[in-house]
């Protein structure tokens, strides 16, 4: 009787067993590792609840993908980021990992080291930390330490300076012909992209929608840094290279100093 009473506690017990969650105690990449792999396999680690397995890939990516392939650098801060903070919301040392990773960058950007490499990290970091705060808290504190690193790295700060609402600050840096032109190579890239197979349905929206913004920021920082005739000249430029209504608007909007939202916000 309590033989059968154990095989019965056994084939009780076994389903909840073999649902138990494994996974490796310490992952390591493998000998001549594919970050893009290994960032991609994160997906099932999530899935399968090897949590812990999925962080440790996350990290491994975001210190050392950039050594194997450097085209990944977008990546590295866009999507891996965004997905391990979306990791972070489910798995706690994965929020812990990744305010790790930014006090590193906000440390480097303090001591000067690599710091437009480490400000960008910073203000990745920041944005899907959502603390945008201390992006701006330390470019203002890179301002009064070290004038020449802080006109290097303004172009990263500008939309947490913008959010913020520092326009006085923007004004002292704002380069309207060379930053126009930096917007409007970003939107023949994206719209050549946009006429690609490859290319999303939502390519030309995100294109029109990032331009609308870019230009119309760049103006109303003029305008409300009284800079007026400089606004005008690259909203003229603006008009003619995109001939819209609905962009034509915002180009008004932005010539009475009305700073437009950022995007993607």
């Amino acid at each position: 009787m309590r033989d059968f009473l154990l095989s019965l506690l056994c084939l009780i017990l076994l389903p909840a067993c073999s649902t138990v969650r494994q996974e490796p105690e310490n992952w390591q990449p493998p000998e001549n590792p594919d970050p893009e792999e290994i960032l991609n396999s994160i997906h099932d680690d999530v899935v399968a609840k090897r949590y812990q397995t999925a962080l440790a890939k996350h990290v491994w990516f975001f210190e050392n993908a950039l050594q194997y392939k450097p085209k990944l650098y977008g990546v590295r801060l866009l999507s891996g980021l965004r997905e391990w903070a979306e990791l972070a919301k489910i798995y706690p040392p994965a929020l812990v990992k990744l305010k790790e990773a930014r006090d590193k960058a906000l440390k480097q950007v303090r001591e000067g080291e690599d710091v437009w490499p480490a400000f960008q990290d910073l203000t990745s970091l920041n944005h899907h930390l959502n603390e945008d705060t201390l992006t701006k808290d330390t470019f203002l504190l890179l301002q009064q330490q070290n004038p020449t690193a802080a006109r290097t790295v303004y172009v990263l700060a500008q939309p947490a300076l913008v959010k913020a609402g520092e326009y006085t600050v923007c004004g002292q840096y704002l380069e309207p012909e060379s930053f126009y032109q930096n917007i409007l190579e970003i939107r023949h890239a994206e719209l050549r992209l946009s006429q690609t197979p490859q290319s999303s349905p939502n390519t030309l929206m995100f294109s029109d929608k990032r331009f609308t913004s870019d230009v119309g920021i760049l103006v109303a920082l003029l305008v409300v840094n009284d800079r007026a005739d400089e606004a005008h000249k690259i909203a003229n430029q603006a008009r003619q290279e995109w001939d819209n209504a609905d962009f034509h608007k915002a180009l008004d909007s932005a010539l009475t100093g009305k700073v437009p939202p950022l995007w993607p916000n």
